[in-house]
């Protein structure tokens, strides 16, 4: 068996031309879409991210503002500038980059934040909201992973899904998200004894830990449906948390790194930018 790859890139167009598509009807009514980073420091993979998604947003015709404060911010300052995004009518989208020097948490993130513009669902609102089954802004890798099941045709529905990581923005929304499509969720994470064990088990296994080729070929079975979401930089470039040339031999279907979560994430990104600004005007 070999798997079918499940490609990022072309399930994000999709995304990307019905983002379009409302923006210009926003446009139609005076309104103008706007998405504001705030970077911490010079980290130069999250300057990274950040260019990427400014092009990306020009494409859809959405407005970005960049606010650059120094890596030893405190607290009371990254609040002010947060605070100050969040009056600005003209702001429909707060995105605080990652990652956080060491005296910032997310936790600190979760208060600060407009919930309408926590595009990324990291406040305690939108957390809560997603727990209860609720409509709210909803942490975007989470999203994409399983965006990229429902459009390929895979039901989670009475399969045994197992979600590889624990983080408050992959796999805490992500196993939230399986659940409410009828899966039986098992997570996993660093501590979890014979973890191998656990993921044979899985017909969907949704990693995000962080760590490069975590998922080996004899930590699966015959015909899983594999979606990683890791992106780790090595020497030879850019990997996942899965080894996907050997994983793709025996899964059914697995997403390449990269190319597969991420390109679908930036869309969401900016699907859940327009989704707030909809929400200010009506």
């Amino acid at each position: 068996m070999v798997a079918q790859i499940l490609d990022g890139r072309k399930i994000s167009v999709s995304v990307l031309e019905s983002v379009k598509q409302r923006v210009e009807g926003l446009q139609e009514s005076g309104i103008h879409p706007t998405l504001c980073f705030v970077t911490i420091g010079e980290s130069e993979p999250a300057l990274m991210y950040v260019s990427r998604l400014e092009k990306l947003a020009a494409r859809v015709g959405i407005s970005v503002c960049r606010r650059s404060l120094p890596f030893d911010v405190s607290l009371d300052d990254l609040d002010s500038e947060v605070a100050s995004l969040n009056a600005a009518d003209y702001v429909d989208g707060i995105l605080v980059q990652m990652p956080l020097p060491p005296h910032l948490t997310s936790v600190d993130l979760s208060i600060i934040i407009d919930p309408r513009k926590d595009v990324d669902g990291l406040t305690v609102h939108n957390a809560g909201k997603l727990y209860l089954g609720m409509s709210g802004q909803v942490p975007s890798t989470a999203v994409a992973m399983t965006h990229i099941l429902h459009v390929s045709g895979i039901e989670p529905a009475g399969k045994h899904a197992v979600v590889v990581g624990r983080s408050k923005v992959v796999g805490h929304p992500v196993a939230e998200l399986l659940l409410r499509c009828d899966a039986t969720v098992t997570v996993a994470h660093r501590a979890t004894r014979d973890l191998g064990a656990v993921t044979r088990g899985a017909d969907i296994l949704m990693v995000g830990a962080g760590e490069p080729h975590l998922i080996t070929l004899d930590m699966v079975k015959p015909g899983v449906v594999i979606v990683d979401a890791g992106i780790n930089p090595t020497e030879s470039g850019v990997v996942g948390d899965v080894d996907f040339e050997a994983c793709r031999e025996v899964a059914s279907a697995i997403t390449p790194v990269p190319g597969g979560v991420g390109p679908v994430t930036n869309a969401i990104v900016l699907r859940n930018l327009v989704d707030s600004a909809e929400q200010r005007f009506g």
